[in-house]
């Protein structure tokens, strides 16, 4: 066989593996997160804590597994495009606002979209004390870009400078201006919002990335841990998504790879944190969350 050819196909090989199958995990993580002080910015009197947490589905689709996991190249995965709610005594609180249907329609890999439900997020919206999101991506964030009531959300709306600032915030379509005088949310490591509620700088998937940790009066602690990953699937297999998945959203590898692994560390591999993650994209962890009570299913509208 000539040389070249071989050449040819030994670097096609290398590039397949690169680009396709490669998401190992490093054998120590560099990422951390310290409970113990997330704890104390998330403590608060019990009666002032949240007391449940909602969901509800504005959408689905289905994604190829190896968009999802590398190497894996059996039936898709399916996903959804959910929305939070947190419960206080007193009042409500909005995580991760998806898109509306226009923008929905521009996703390839989406199935289904519930009109009804995003109406009913939308008013979730209008009545919530605060809006937060893990990060700036459209499916997290375009329901505020879209809402016909977007300058009254964004005020009582806590993102990031570095969720406004990041390279794919544009595909939410926000006005021309709305950010001129929105001040944004600066923080280091650690920020308690509310009343048990602390975010955590978690970039990596995106710019403004940011875990959403929550205590709840039953004291069950939910961590929002956005899209590190967008199955729990991804971090049992000790997986991350693929290059060429990470290259279009700008993703930082890096980090993502000692994210999962401090994952899998801490709450797949025996060590017990008693801290529930709770992905966004996972439509089988949100019904066994749902069938075991740690979430509800339905939005609480006045």
């Amino acid at each position: 066989m000539n040389i070249f050819l071989l050449i040819l196909i030994f670097g096609l090989l290398i590039a397949t593996y690169l680009l396709f199958f490669r998401g190992t995990l490093p054998q120590i993580s560099k990422f951390e997160v310290d409970f113990d002080r997330v704890r104390e910015l998330a403590s608060a009197d019990i009666d002032k804590l949240p007391m449940s947490i909602n969901f509800i589905e504005i959408a689905t689709g289905e994604l190829p597994s190896w968009v999802v996991i590398a190497g894996e190249f059996g039936k898709p995965y399916k996903i959804t495009f959910p929305s939070f709610q947190i419960v206080y005594k007193d009042k409500t609180a909005v995580v991760e606002v998806p898109y509306n249907k226009r923008i929905f329609d521009k996703f390839s890999f989406g199935k289904d979209y519930y009109q009804q439900n995003y109406n009913i997020m939308q008013k979730a919206l209008d009545n919530a004390d605060f809006i937060v999101a893990t990060h700036e991506h459209w499916d997290h964030i375009g329901g505020i870009a879209q809402s016909d009531n977007m300058e009254n959300i964004l005020t009582k709306s806590y993102l990031t400078k570095k969720q406004i600032t990041g390279p794919t915030i544009n595909d939410s379509e926000f006005p021309d201006n709305a950010f001129e005088n929105y001040k944004p949310l600066e923080y280091d490591k650690y920020h308690s919002i509310a009343p048990g509620v602390v975010l955590i700088d978690a970039p990596g998937h995106s710019m403004g990335h940011q875990l959403i940790f929550v205590k709840l009066q039953n004291n069950n602690e939910i961590l929002f841990i956005g899209d590190i990953v967008w199955v729990a699937d991804s971090v049992m297999k000790r997986k991350s998504r693929p290059w060429v998945a990470s290259k279009k959203r700008f993703e930082n590898r890096r980090q993502i790879l000692h994210q999962i692994k401090w994952l899998y560390d801490e709450f797949y591999s025996g060590k017990i944190q008693n801290i529930i993650p709770l992905t966004t994209h996972d439509p089988e962890q949100h019904k066994e969350y749902v069938d075991k009570g740690i979430i509800n299913d339905g939005f609480k509208i006045e």
